[in-house]
């Protein structure tokens, strides 16, 4: 078991501003286990599948290396990593002039 901190930014905390949070877990899927119990059912929703697995749009990082790239949720955490959680921001208008940008 690892002693990391994981890392909420207010849009994933219901607006309450950035939450850095201590646990202590084995992998990834450990931590969301863990960090979802101290986060409650609010964030269960926004953040998690059905399953416990977070939602497709939800990145994952590591010490600010993507977890897509490494071991996924079976990634073995170490002591002193920081987990920090983002949601994927996506689309655009193509109406839009480089002047108007």
């Amino acid at each position: 078991m690892a002693n990391i901190t994981f890392t909420i930014p207010s849009v994933l905390n219901s607006g309450g501003g950035e939450k850095k949070t201590p646990i202590t877990a084995s992998n990834l899927q450990d931590a969301f286990a863990k960090i979802s119990q101290v986060m409650g059912d609010d964030f269960k929703r926004r953040v998690l599948e059905g399953d416990g697995t977070p939602r497709s749009l939800i990145n994952i990082y590591i010490n600010g290396k993507n977890a897509k790239f490494s071991g996924g949720m079976e990634t073995v955490l170490n002591d002193g990593d920081e987990v920090y959680i983002l949601p994927a921001v996506a689309g655009g208008s193509g109406e839009l002039t480089k002047k108007e940008l």
